[in-house]
């Protein structure tokens, strides 16, 4: 039984047309015992404008920031042992030192920084990813390094991204990975969308940059885009464990 839905934002949720939000909204609805979460790349003023911009449910909690906030309920309290979790593992000014003498790095724009998260806006080629990582461990700096819409770099704490946030609300929710459904369209989406035993959804409208991912046993590609993709996977991934 699905119990805990959690989808990425733009691309996946947004973008597509307004009556798919709806028939989604309208279903996640009526479903009592399916929790809503979104995970996504923005920061939380920014997901809180996008999904005021159109008919979405209301989430359980919003893990934002690539994965390095997590706040809950209607009043989004930000979860402080999440936090605590990160503070040890991230020293924001000596990736910034580690960095400065990189010249191609493109766009680092205050709109899309975080507490725990910095964000360059430009294309990068296969090469000058593998300097900026060289260059990181050059100075012992430990960071995940995520690369997605062939233009968003970011970097995090080691280890945290949006599966590392799933994992804690599993925990703090008594789930199994069994009873939680994924949904994404991008390469910041593929920690979650590889979680072992995870349920997870690609939607038609996916980057090539996670095409490989459709191979997977685990991964349900929708033949719809957008909301109406995530409702047409999450509805499969229903009928699969009611028939188990």
């Amino acid at each position: 039984m699905i119990k805990m839905l959690v989808c990425d934002f733009d691309g996946t949720l947004d973008g597509g047309p307004s009556a798919g939000v709806e028939q989604f909204s309208s279903y996640i609805q009526e479903q009592t015992g399916v929790s809503f979460v979104i995970a996504t790349g923005r920061t939380l003023p920014s997901i809180k404008q996008g999904l005021s911009a159109n008919s979405y449910p209301t989430p359980r909690s919003i893990i934002s920031d690539v994965g390095t906030q997590i706040h809950h309920d209607n009043d989004l309290i930000k979860d402080d042992k999440w936090q605590e979790k990160l503070q040890a593992k991230w020293n924001k000014s000596s990736v910034q030192e580690a960095l400065q003498s990189i010249d191609f790095l493109g766009d680092c724009n205050a709109q899309h920084q975080g507490d725990y998260k910095l964000t360059f806006e430009g294309k990068l080629n296969h090469q000058q990813y593998v300097a900026i990582a060289h260059q990181l461990q050059q100075y012992a700096i430990e960071v995940d390094l995520t690369y997605s819409h062939d233009w968003f770099l970011d970097i995090t704490p080691k280890g945290i991204n949006k599966a590392s946030a799933i994992h804690y609300l599993m925990r703090k929710h008594r789930l199994s990975v069994e009873e939680v459904c994924v949904a994404g369209d991008s390469a910041n989406d593929t920690s979650m969308l590889t979680i072992s035993g995870v349920n997870s959804i690609l939607v038609a409208n996916h980057y090539q940059e996670v095409a490989h991912l459709t191979k997977l046993d685990h991964v349900y590609t929708s033949k719809a885009t957008h909301a109406q993709g995530v409702l047409e996977g999450l509805k499969y991934w229903q009928s699969v464990h009611l028939d188990k």
